[in-house]
């Protein structure tokens, strides 16, 4: 079965030309967590971050750095849709302590694949993914529309072979 698998990821889905699927990805903030903190681990400048998740698209970040004395509240608004244009890009509003994001995207205390413009955190997912398989599935994705409910996200993903 791993060889079946491996060949379809190899010849880029080829074999299931006319696929489309529609899904709908509930994330709970929990494994929403997890991820978060996963992603960052061995990054030496974010202790911690903790995301809690409102209705309405919002959230709550409780970031602890060793750039900072005390622990940074940031209330976030995500947009409702992921860029495809060119690598796909997630886009946040910081609805709060602008100053301090564009300090720590100064300082290269942001993980890598997030830069800060203004109040808007960008986030590249492409720069995230681990494996040329990663990259090969992500390019099947034709949209993401994200939206929130209180202690989820959730998002809905378009994916079709052509």
């Amino acid at each position: 079965m791993n060889a079946i698998f491996q060949r379809l990821i190899d010849n880029n889905f080829s074999d299931l030309t006319g696929l489309t699927v529609d899904a709908s990805v509930p994330v709970p903030e929990r494994v929403a967590n997890e991820v978060i903190e996963s992603t960052l681990r061995g990054n030496k400048n974010i202790r911690e971050c903790h995301v809690s998740i409102h209705d309405r698209n919002k959230v709550s970040v409780n970031l602890k750095t060793p750039l900072w004395l005390w622990s940074i509240n940031l209330k976030l608004q995500l947009e409702g849709a992921v860029d495809f244009t060119g690598s796909p890009k997630f886009k946040v509003w910081l609805e709060n302590h602008v100053l301090l994001g564009k300090l720590g995207s100064l300082f290269k205390a942001l993980p890598a694949g997030v830069n800060i413009q203004s109040n808007q955190a960008i986030v590249d997912i492409q720069s995230f993914l681990e494996t040329p398989e990663q990259r090969k599935m992500l390019a099947l994705v034709k949209s993401v529309q994200v939206r929130t409910e209180p202690g989820k996200v959730i998002f809905d993903i378009k994916i079709s072979v052509e």
